[in-house]
């Protein structure tokens, strides 16, 4: 998972970098740009090993196409690299036909039926593919596109500049998310809406699923190459998506709102004396209001983030989570000390920071603790961009509701279901893949089945296949 941008028509490496930085939530690992130099007809990149505003640009540099990326490692080096190279995006390959340069957000699934070589990243390999097709097709983009797509296995919502023309492409079954719009003279294309909305843009789309798009300063192209059943990733609306960004033309902030009160209306019937709703912040927010609203009790923040620490799932190790975990919230315990309370998350994923907030609760006096979880228990890996890529990791993978709540410590614990969380959400055409062990792309099924039959036991041999 990573956060994704292109600009076309005139702007400044700073601009771009103030964008990009509003796709941190997606990616904090490291980031990149990469712009078109018409001085010597050529792309030049930035890396840093952090976040965008570590990169060492002149912000007054103006250029007319240009690439960003924020990455959250799901392939490759997941620890610091003494090359950055090798991990960070953009990348870059020369064809017959001139400079490629593209970002990824996504997961490639079939890499190695592809090629022999060994990546740190699976974008570059797209690079080089996409390259490769670029060459076989005598320089025709939408050819080599459409050979990418029927080769391909995974998730990928790609932006990539060939000299000085931008285009971008999304996988046929619309995993990733990857959205357009204008701004003055310019156009762009990115992970969120959140970006486009930020610059006043107020009408933008999706670019749909296996549909490829010429971007111009004035006009775009929109070809549609090949198109599968949709299944767009659910986890972005549940977790890793800004709030105020548009999925499918629906509003994260609302979709959460809605997960809370189809939660709340199963927590209705158990008639639990609840003194007050405290959201784990920041994502379980909106879903706490909705909690509120159908169970006619107040939200207290009751748990402070450290607003200075990063998002500790998208973190590299289970070091680094555990160390982050340990500082990354306060407490007032005037809501906690001998209260009946309903702690609020979007999801359950390893365990680790549900056992520590359950914890440092109990240690404050609370005298109930029940937990609702928006999103239904993660128990299958994800192989499309997620950090989960193994059952193994999964505390819900491994335990029972029961056994669950003698681990977490908490005195009730509810889960969402899938059926409440397509109705949230408001289609049913989802990738529900870690709810259900159901993958909607063929490799990803041969991984699955090769997992249970014990081939596959860690994420090396994952991406080995």
């Amino acid at each position: 998972m990573c956060g994704v941008l292109g600009i076309k028509g005139l702007t400044t490496l700073g601009q771009g970098r103030i964008l990009l930085q509003m796709l941190t939530h997606r990616g904090q690992d490291a980031s990149g740009l990469a712009w078109y130099d018409e001085s010597t007809a050529s792309l030049i990149t930035s890396k840093s090993d952090s976040y965008p505003d570590l990169l060492e640009i002149d912000e007054k540099i103006e250029t007319r196409s240009l690439l960003g990326a924020t990455r959250y490692p799901t392939f490759g080096t997941r620890t610091d690299s003494s090359n950055i190279e090798t991990y960070a995006q953009p990348f870059s390959f020369e064809t017959e036909s001139g400079s490629l340069s593209i970002v990824h957000n996504g997961n490639v699934t079939n890499l190695s039926s592809l090629t022999q070589q060994s990546y740190e990243s699976d974008a570059r390999f797209v690079v080089d593919f996409l390259g490769m097709q670029i060459n076989k097709m005598k320089g025709d983009i939408e050819a080599a596109v459409r050979a990418f797509m029927e080769s391909i296995d995974g998730s990928y919502s790609i932006i990539g500049i060939l000299n000085d023309q931008l285009f971008a492409f999304r996988d046929p079954r619309g995993l990733r998310p990857l959205v357009m719009g204008k701004f003055e003279n310019v156009s762009l294309v990115t992970s969120e809406s959140v970006v486009l909305q930020n610059l006043g843009i107020e009408k933008f789309e999706d670019v749909k699923p296996g549909e490829l798009v010429f971007i111009n300063k004035n006009d775009v192209k929109h070809t549609s190459i090949v198109q599968r059943d949709h299944a767009h990733c659910m986890f972005e609306f549940v977790y890793f998506a800004h709030p105020c960004s548009y999925i499918e033309q629906r509003l994260v902030y609302d979709v959460r709102l809605e997960l809370g009160r189809e939660l709340g209306h199963r927590i209705q019937k158990s008639e639990l004396e609840i003194d007050f709703i405290v959201p784990v912040p920041d994502t379980s927010r909106p879903a706490s209001q909705g909690l509120s609203e159908v169970l006619n009790i107040p939200v207290r923040e009751a748990i402070i983030k450290n607003r200075y620490l990063q998002r500790t799932f998208i973190m590299k190790s289970k070091e680094e989570r555990t160390s982050v975990a340990k500082r990354k919230y306060l407490y007032t315990p005037t809501f906690i000390k001998d209260r009946n309370i309903l702690v609020v998350d979007d999801s359950i994923v390893r365990g680790l920071t549900s056992q520590k907030i359950i914890k440092d609760l109990r240690k404050l006096g609370a005298k109930k603790i029940y937990l609702a979880v928006t999103c239904p228990a993660i128990r299958f890996a994800c192989y499309y961009g997620i950090d989960f890529p193994t059952d193994d990791e999964l505390i819900a993978s491994g335990y029972k509701i029961e056994e669950m709540k003698q681990i977490l410590d908490v005195d009730e614990l509810y889960y969402q279901n899938i059926e409440s969380l397509k109705k949230s959400i408001g289609f049913s055409d989802l990738c529900t893949a870690c709810l259900s062990g159901s993958y909607p792309t063929e490799h990803a099924q041969e991984i699955r089945i090769r997992y249970l039959n014990g081939e596959l036991v860690s994420r090396s041999h994952y991406e080995e296949v």
